[in-house]
């Protein structure tokens, strides 16, 4: 999976499906409601209703819901559908120590691993987040923060590691939401150093794979990791906790 390949997160640009592209209509539509949180952690995805709604066949519709189950956003229910993937208390925790292991592996690896066309191209998805920040764009911000950081799993020169550590990636969408949007934040200035913070470790990730440095590498990926961590704690205890991820996660507690 390549950052060409993938479709923007919020499926800006779309229209109607045109003849032969359903599928494609479906999961970027579906995919952009899931992260965005417009539909909850363990809601039920009505086919009827979304063969209406998004105006194509089941068949399309159910080969978008295959696609989002391997991106960790939907749970297929053999004879009853799908559901978007929940989002628990428990489920977080077990995803984001995952997600802290694979992270420093990837980035400690691709500091040795990586080829000059690597770092090339580490670096202009880094300039396009830095750029989707000043744009104050959410959306950009969360493609282009997975494009850097699948950039970086694919420089670690295992396969195995790489498809594993994007697949995490993939279902981290939803959280890395709560690091990009405004209106996730108790003021300006939360929202501004936090963001600031998550541009300055790409930075400094980025300066570590140039240099070949495998242990500064590790250690700031899992720095940056952890500022996942701290904006899901911030969240649960703001007022901000009766949004879709709150509630869920409240809940759970």
């Amino acid at each position: 999976m390549t950052s060409a390949k993938r479709r923007r997160a919020d499926g800006s640009g779309r229209g109607r499906p045109t003849k032969g592209s359903g599928r494609e209509f479906a999961y970027d539509t579906l995919k952009r409601q899931i992260v965005s949180l417009q539909r909850a952690p363990g809601s039920e995805l009505d086919e009827l209703q979304l063969v209406s709604e998004l105006g194509i066949s089941r068949t399309p519709l159910r080969e978008a819901f295959v696609k989002l189950a391997s991106d960790g956003l939907v749970v297929l229910m053999p004879n009853r559908g799908a559901r978007v993937a929940p989002l628990d208390l428990a489920y977080t925790q077990e995803h984001l120590e995952a997600f802290d292991l694979l992270q420093r592996v990837a980035t400690a690896w691709a500091a040795t691993r990586r080829s000059d066309e690597d770092l090339t191209r580490i670096r202009r998805h880094a300039d396009a987040f830095e750029a989707a920040w000043r744009g104050r764009d959410p959306s950009a911000m969360i493609d282009t923060n997975f494009a850097f950081h699948e950039a970086i799993g694919e420089s670690c020169g295992n396969r195995n590691i790489a498809r594993t550590y994007i697949g995490l990636l993939s279902e981290n969408l939803r959280i890395a939401r709560l690091a990009m949007a405004y209106e996730c934040y108790g003021s300006a200035d939360a929202y501004e150093a936090h963001i600031e913070a998550i541009v300055r470790e790409h930075r400094e990730m980025l300066e570590a794979i140039a240099a070949r440095d495998p242990e500064r590498a590790e250690r700031i990926a899992g720095s940056h990791s952890g500022l996942a961590r701290k904006r899901v704690l911030e969240y649960l205890s703001s007022s901000l906790v009766d949004g879709p991820i709150g509630r869920f996660l409240a809940s759970a507690a």
